[in-house]
């Protein structure tokens, strides 16, 4: 489910009521039971409203500075706090909530972004009654920043691999055959083929990164076995 809130930005301090009537509106939609993913969007621009310098929060983080950084993630999480209890007072289960600035329509409104987890057992939630139910908020000020900075470390990162693997097959001929592409001389072409099939290793469970480096090795012994056959 997807809402729009109109007229209204992250300085609303009426926007805990805006909250309460889309939720209260909707109410019967919700599964009991259920565990949803919550996101709250606002406009990114607002980060360097003037607004900002008068932000003034009931409750500060412990490590809050006072700087402008730190008043704009107590507002943000102030207003994820919010929404939060908003859900709690309708019974709607929440095991994960995100604050983040994009690029919206507008920068007078707020989008709400409600999803259920089927990835979430039944059975799972009545386990963790007991232990206290899982919990996952996330503050992200600039979502289009966030991303940037990722996908350049994921560049970074697989660049690095890519030169690693380089340095052992030392032939770029084999490595476009490796990589099932027509052969080519260009470090770029080559890289992102690599980058195109390999891009998990940047960032990989144990598993993954597992299958994919088998992925390879097996892959290189099948063209290396051939190139040495034709040379005997």
């Amino acid at each position: 489910m997807e809402f729009i809130l109109r007229n209204t930005d992250i300085f609303d301090d009426n926007i805990d009521g805006e909250f309460r009537n889309i939720i209260l509106a909707y109410k019967d939609d919700f599964i009991e039971g259920k565990m949803y993913r919550v996101s709250m969007s606002f406009h990114v621009n607002l980060l360097n409203n003037p607004r900002c310098e008068g932000i003034n929060v009931p409750i500060q983080s412990k490590a809050s500075k006072n700087t402008k950084k730190d008043k704009i993630n107590d507002l943000l999480s102030f207003r994820l706090n919010e929404l939060e209890q908003v859900l709690a007072e309708y019974g709607i289960v929440s095991y994960k909530t995100t604050i983040q600035g994009e690029y919206l329509d507008a920068e007078n409104i707020i989008k709400l972004e409600i999803k259920e987890d089927n990835n979430i057992e039944q059975n799972d939630i009545g386990k963790r009654k007991n232990k206290g139910r899982l919990k996952v908020r996330s503050i992200v000020p600039s979502l289009p920043f966030t991303q940037e900075t990722a996908s350049k470390l994921a560049s970074e990162r697989l660049s690095q691999i890519y030169h690693d693997f380089m340095n052992v097959i030392r032939n770029k001929a084999i490595m476009s055959e490796i990589l099932e592409i027509e052969a080519t001389e260009n470090d770029n072409q080559l890289f992102k083929a690599f980058a195109e099939q390999y891009r998990d290793l940047w960032l990989a469970t144990d598993e993954r990164r597992k299958e994919l480096l088998n992925k390879f090795q097996e892959r290189s012994m099948l063209v290396l076995e051939k190139y040495l056959d034709k040379t005997q």
